[in-house]
């Protein structure tokens, strides 16, 4: 015979406070925007800095032939074209969206708490 079956006890607290701020449609938009494009600017920029780095390395330490030598510049010169382009980007959008939730964070005035219930 199976044992009887018990409920899981859950247990709640109360939170002491929760504070709610309003957000405009705009202000959610511009939020998801930055963090996707200021993370990606910077994974391109790392990515695009460690193959220069990589390749210029081998340019130096290693001995190619004319072909092959100026393919590696020139793969060396367009990563780092890009390392620079993309960490412009994102030196100058990093700090779009803590401007954006400072704005929101400003908008913060007395609370309105709501009247008590009385019975």
């Amino acid at each position: 015979m199976d044992a009887p079956h018990r409920d899981t006890e859950i247990i709640t607290y109360r939170i002491p406070r929760i504070e709610v701020y309003q957000v405009t449609d705009d202000e959610l938009c511009r939020i998801e925007e930055g963090c996707g494009r200021v993370s990606q600017d910077f994974a391109f920029a790392t990515t695009f800095l460690s193959f220069a780095v990589a390749f210029f390395i081998a340019l130096l330490t290693a001995t190619y032939s004319d072909k092959l030598r100026t393919i590696f510049i020139a793969i060396t010169v367009i990563c780092a074209v890009g390392s620079l382009y993309t960490g412009i980007r994102w030196w100058m959008n990093k700090t779009r969206v803590p401007d954006v939730i400072a704005k929101i964070r400003s908008r913060r005035t007395e609370p309105q708490v709501p009247p008590t219930e009385q019975p």
